[in-house]
């Protein structure tokens, strides 16, 4: 209400004046129309409560390169054919949502039905360089409800959970999303310069809601190889030293992590914010995430580099069809020389690292850490001012039931009171006039 509006700009507003004039106390101005138009009429505004309109000082940041190949490569940065995608800066912070206001009925101690406005929930992730959109968790088993609690009073709440579609891909964006799998989001080329830095990506802890094929990843068709190299997770299943790396043996410590475990390890893994509905502030959150690394696939058809390796002998397994692509286009006489010597099958490294890992197919991804980040945005002291406010609601609301009642049986008394003088018959006493009074009887 201090604020007002400048009208030469678009929804600018002089936050200086705003300022010096709540603390000269000056009277507000209560027809500001800057947050509030007129009667149920929304604007845009209304929607961004507590989002970033700016992160690092920049309105949006380099997230991806896209070349039109599902995998992130060595020379994506300096391709002439790839496109620089930059995600717009959206979202907030998880502290502050759009409020929605009492929707509980009068005479409650609550003032929340615990079911937020079906709005995306955005909440913006600075190692991701993106916003993520958070939901309601939707009914609990036997109608329970979340609860924020403050000293002494609990109140009803919402917890907001990550979308499943999360790091999924979307059709219509180019933003490294969802490749090469559903559930991760390509952070690589943010890390560093393609050339110099590693693959990365980002994803829920895990990959919780991704696809099941992370758990394998033995398709190496990309590598041309045919085989099912690929790869395997495992986890201790005691607090204490597991002890040597034997997974086969009888009662080992280890335990072969797939889709099926992660799915049922929600409550551990999976992030979430508890907000309070009517006011739309975040109370608390827990922010989980992963990060998973891999080597360069080294793709002599698209990197130059990546042909000096070459092996005619079919050593290094990986990229076959190119190989026969390279020896083809030799002229006929080096290509019967070459036979005639046995250095016809021409392959190529399976990644970037041939010198240490020669085997190692490039690509494949690998969780190397995730990581929980808890925040509590606000106090006990701070909740139970929306207790008093709940209880304040609560005593208003008998108050009026107190009032509708005496109203009520003071109405019906009175009409009662109306239609008994209206039924007693006019012989009664106390309906009859003087002049209807008979004269007494003589002897």
């Amino acid at each position: 209400n201090y604020v007002g509006m400048d009208t030469s700009i678009a929804n600018a507003v002089d936050l200086g004046t705003a300022l010096q004039s709540w603390t000269d106390m000056e009277v507000s101005n209560p027809s500001s129309t800057f947050m509030c138009p007129a009667l149920d009429v929304t604007i845009d505004e209304h929607f961004m409560f507590g989002q970033y309109e700016s992160y690092g000082g920049k309105t949006e940041h380099v997230t991806f390169y896209h070349t039109g190949n599902d995998r992130m490569r060595q020379d994506d940065v300096s391709n002439s054919a790839s496109t620089e995608y930059s995600t717009p800066v959206t979202g907030g912070s998880g502290e502050y949502f759009t409020p929605k206001g009492l929707t509980v009925k009068v005479g409650t101690s609550q003032i929340t039905d615990g079911s937020p406005l079906k709005l995306p929930h955005l909440v913006y992730i600075p190692r991701a360089k993106m916003s993520i959109d958070f939901m309601h968790e939707g009914r609990r088993e036997n109608y329970l409800r979340n609860k924020i609690c403050g000293t002494d009073t609990c109140l009803e709440s919402s917890r907001l959970i990550p979308n499943v579609t999360v790091f999924h891909m979307n059709e219509t964006e180019n933003d490294g999303t969802g490749m090469p799998f559903g559930g991760l989001q390509s952070v690589g080329h943010v890390s560093g310069p393609s050339k110099t830095g590693r693959p990365e990506y980002f994803h829920q802890p895990l990959y919780f809601d991704g696809d099941e094929t992370l758990y394998t990843q033995q398709d190496n068709s990309y590598v041309g190889r045919a085989d099912g190299n690929g790869i395997k997770i495992y986890r201790p299943t005691t607090d204490s030293d597991p002890g040597a790396f034997n997974p086969s043996a009888p009662g080992s410590n280890y335990q072969l992590v797939d889709k099926t475990y992660v799915d049922s390890q929600n409550e551990v893994l999976q992030s979430h914010i508890d907000i309070e509905v009517a006011s739309g502030l975040g109370v608390r959150q827990r922010m989980r995430f992963g990060t998973s690394h891999s080597i360069w696939e080294c793709d002599p058809s698209a990197n130059e580099k990546c042909k000096v390796a070459v092996n005619s002998k079919g050593a290094n397994a990986c990229y076959g069809t190119a190989g026969s692509t390279q020896f083809n286009a030799l002229a006929d006489a080096d290509k019967n020389d070459l036979t005639t010597l046995g250095r016809s099958n021409v392959t190529y490294p399976c990644s970037a690292a041939n010198l240490l890992t020669p085997r190692v197919v490039g690509g494949k991804i690998l969780p190397i850490y995730w990581y929980e980040e808890s925040t509590i945005h606000k106090t006990n002291e701070e909740i139970d001012l929306l207790a008093a406010y709940a209880d304040s609601y609560q005593v208003s609301g008998n108050t009026w039931f107190t009032v509708v009642t005496f109203a009520f049986v003071a109405l019906t008394v009175g009409v009662s009171m109306v239609l008994l003088c209206m039924c007693f018959e006019p012989k009664h006493d106390f309906m009859k006039s003087n002049s209807e009074e008979t004269a007494p009887l003589k002897a």
